[in-house]
């Protein structure tokens, strides 16, 4: 797959196959997220893959952190109530996916830069899961339960940027269109 194909390609997918995925398919893309730039080189980042019991346990907060954002939802999409019902319910399942894939940035005096960091070597995740012919989607509110999660999973002194979904897609969405007036030109 070319690059520009991958990018054009790649879409947030929100319904999942309940097909399993291989552990080597998920390590191919881990290790591609690793190769992304990061401020200073300090490759400060940190993936838990999650399946399992785990990630029932994760469920559970999953669904209760869209209640605390679920005021803000029904603000910005006010004329449109299906997306936010449509949301909760991606909130209570994760669209089905087969598997979670926790991002983390550490914790500390580099704290934004590592932050960056990490969503970036997650967009090279997302390209990566894509040439597999796996789904995924970038999805951050449900940091407002990191504590939360990170009971959960043992995790102490890092950073939950996002967690993403990942499984074989069950419905790709249609291309939005790309909106105009993104990029100013100074000096040409």
């Amino acid at each position: 797959m070319e690059l520009a194909e991958a990018i054009r390609g790649r879409r947030s997918i929100r319904k999942f196959k309940t097909q399993p995925v291989p552990r080597e398919k998920l390590e191919r893309i881990l290790e591609l997220a690793m190769w992304a730039p990061s401020g200073m080189n300090r490759q400060d980042w940190y993936f838990v893959a999650v399946q399992g019991p785990k990630k029932e346990e994760l469920l559970k907060i999953f669904a209760s952190a869209f209640e605390i954002f679920r005021p803000r939802l029904e603000n910005v999409f006010a004329d449109k109530p299906k997306i936010v019902e449509g949301m909760k319910l991606f909130f209570q399942t994760y669209g089905g996916a087969p598997v979670f894939i926790l991002a983390y940035a550490g914790k500390g005096s580099a704290d934004q830069w590592d932050t960056n960091s990490t969503a970036v070597a997650l967009q090279n995740l997302m390209l990566a899961a894509h040439a597999e012919g796996l789904g995924t989607v970038w999805t951050d509110g449900i940091v407002v339960r990191e504590a939360e999660i990170n009971a959960v999973m043992g995790i102490e002194g890092r950073k939950l940027v996002a967690v993403l979904p990942v499984g074989y897609p069950d419905e790709i969405p249609r291309v939005p269109p790309r909106r105009e007036g993104r990029v100013q030109w100074v000096g040409f």
